[in-house]
């Protein structure tokens, strides 16, 4: 009798252990991060806070095909790894010249040789580009394709002083662009 009470007791706790696991399990709602977080924030003059958070995926060598990623080139790509890049501005601001709302969005890209695509979209939280919705789009802005002065082995965005606000600069490879942050014009 008292084996099968402990039976009965291990028998419980086992089962009590697999749905515990399965319910917890179906919580997460993402797939965890593979590659570094990084993270640029600058202040303007006027007070103005600009944050960027974004995955730092790994250049691929063009000797070893198993590790990193390539620039997804003339794709829709989400700007980093990971989450989709977020960028918050704790007042209106222009981002390459297009007026942006205070708030936090998600920022989407097609890169390509020549220019880039910038594209600010209103959700937050995407896990890559699988729930993308260009209805949510706030603007698309083109931006040049410079190329940089050295290479880069991992995806980079830095957001660098100017005396009119800041500049975000993303680097992968040796390829860079720019896009100018300012205080909207006073009408």
């Amino acid at each position: 009798m008292i084996k099968i009470i402990i039976d009965m007791k291990a028998l419980y706790i086992t089962l009590l252990f697999l749905v515990s696991t399965t319910v917890f399990s179906q919580e997460l709602k993402h797939k965890p991060r593979k590659s570094e977080t990084g993270l640029a924030t600058y202040k303007m003059e006027d007070g103005t806070y600009v944050k960027v958070t974004y995955g730092r995926p790994k250049m691929r060598s063009d000797f070893d095909t198993k590790f990193g990623v390539s620039v997804p080139w003339r794709k829709l790509w989400r700007f980093g790894d990971d989450d989709a890049t977020e960028i918050t501005v704790s007042k209106d601001v222009t981002l390459g010249g297009q007026h942006l709302e205070a708030g936090t969005y998600s920022l989407y890209a097609i890169p390509d040789t020549a220019e880039w695509t910038l594209i600010v979209n209103k959700a937050q939280g995407a896990w890559g580009t699988y729930k993308y919705n260009e209805k949510e789009d706030v603007f698309r802005v083109k931006l040049p394709a410079l190329n940089s002065f050295r290479i880069f082995q991992k995806f980079s965005i830095f957001l660098q002083e100017d005396p009119e606000g800041c500049n975000l600069v993303a680097i992968w490879q040796r390829i860079s662009i720019v896009v100018p942050i300012r205080k909207p014009e006073e009408e």
